[in-house]
């Protein structure tokens, strides 16, 4: 016969010390179901439904623009074929934001929501260059100097089917902590 493996001779070992609880030790009034915390999100209000909505209809799944850089200290991308011009003034920093979104303080899930819903309004409201503060944050990407938010951001606008470019901010707009975002004319 073979051995035991040696967890197991570890387990029997410990377990012939232990006593059975006795009928005291079970509960006899066991909290009633309202009593417990709730384990479920709270509920969404109307306008984070549609926030939602929005960013789920405006989300490109099937064509995202390629990334050329993500890491720590640069974050772009840009549609194939675009303006070498533009995106040399957008790295820059001279395409000037007309629209500022700041991520600070908000968790990952959060913050795609608000990502997503701005850019929704800022091209509504025919913004083509947006400046996104997504901090800077540590812990994640492939060298884990880089916060969630800002790991995940060229994802997040590289599907958005309204970006042409993005590019890290210049240090007077927040640098490593910032980014531009070069969005298409609305329709």
């Amino acid at each position: 016969m073979k051995n035991p493996p040696p967890d197991l001779t570890v387990w029997l070992a410990e377990t012939t010390t232990v006593t059975p609880l006795g009928q005291k030790a079970k509960s006899t009034n066991p909290p009633k179901p309202s009593e417990y915390p709730s384990q479920l999100a709270p509920e969404l209000t109307e306008s984070q439904k549609q926030a939602q909505q929005r960013a789920i209809r405006g989300w490109n799944h099937t064509n995202p623009i390629p990334i050329t850089h993500n890491t720590a200290n640069l974050i772009a991308g840009h549609t194939p074929g675009m303006d070498k011009n533009i995106l040399k003034q957008l790295s820059q920093g001279e395409l000037r934001p007309t629209a500022v979104l700041d991520l600070h303080g908000l968790g990952e899930g959060d913050a795609w929501l608000e990502l997503m819903d701005f850019l929704h309004e800022a091209i509504r409201q025919d913004h083509r260059t947006c400046l996104i503060i997504h901090g800077k944050g540590t812990g994640y990407g492939p060298h884990k100097n880089m916060g969630v938010i800002k790991f995940q951001m060229a994802t997040w606008l590289a599907g958005h089917p309204q970006t042409l470019a993005f590019h890290t901010a210049q240090p007077f707009d927040g640098g490593t902590g910032a980014i531009y975002v070069y969005l298409k004319q609305p329709l």
